[in-house]
């Protein structure tokens, strides 16, 4: 998948847009590739870049937000609270990440059915924007997630494919796309 998106931001013929990517895609040469195609990025960070991921959840408990964004959503059976803090990256400049400008916390709280929960994430951005904007890219990615990816793993069991060849299976991966879109 890494080499796939990879790929898609060599050769799509954008400018001055944003790739929200989850943390799969948290490495220097995702994020490098994406500032050179001249556009920017918010990444999702997780354990996956452990030291990365410490300092920012280091930095956001010693460092005033410059800008916070509180949303609530009542929907699907769940009541969440979600409050979005922004970050400005010159204290958490990271050697692999050099163009971070943002790093942003969000903490979910809430309950699914009678079930109460919490988390909190951590992303990155190459973009200064207000925790409003951060947190309406976020949930925008993953209204995403939610009606492409996850039917396209659940239902059509794209992360088990036994496809090997990675330009076949991103062209699969495409035809698997397109049906959905036919079929809303």
């Amino acid at each position: 998948e890494i080499a796939v998106v990879l790929s898609m931001i060599e050769n799509c013929d954008l400018s001055n847009k944003v790739f929200t990517l989850d943390a799969l895609h948290c490495n220097k040469e995702i994020t490098k590739t994406i500032i050179e195609s001249k556009n920017d990025y918010l990444i999702t960070v997780k354990r996956n870049q452990i030291k990365l991921h410490n300092r920012l959840k280091e930095l956001a408990q010693i460092t005033k937000p410059l800008t916070v964004y509180d949303s609530r959503d009542k929907s699907h059976g769940r009541d969440v609270i979600r409050k979005t803090s922004v970050f400005d990256s010159q204290e958490g400049r990271h050697k692999n990440y050099p163009h971070i400008k943002s790093f942003i916390k969000v903490e979910r709280m809430g309950f699914r059915g009678d079930k109460e929960y919490s988390q909190t994430l951590y992303y990155i951005s190459s973009k200064k924007l207000t925790a409003e904007i951060f947190a309406q890219k976020i949930q925008e990615h993953w209204l995403i997630e939610n009606q492409v990816h996850w039917v396209k793993d659940v239902i059509f069991n794209e992360d088990k494919s036994r496809i090997k060849n990675k330009e076949v299976a991103g062209k699969f991966s495409l035809l698997v796309t397109l049906i959905l879109n036919v079929y809303r």
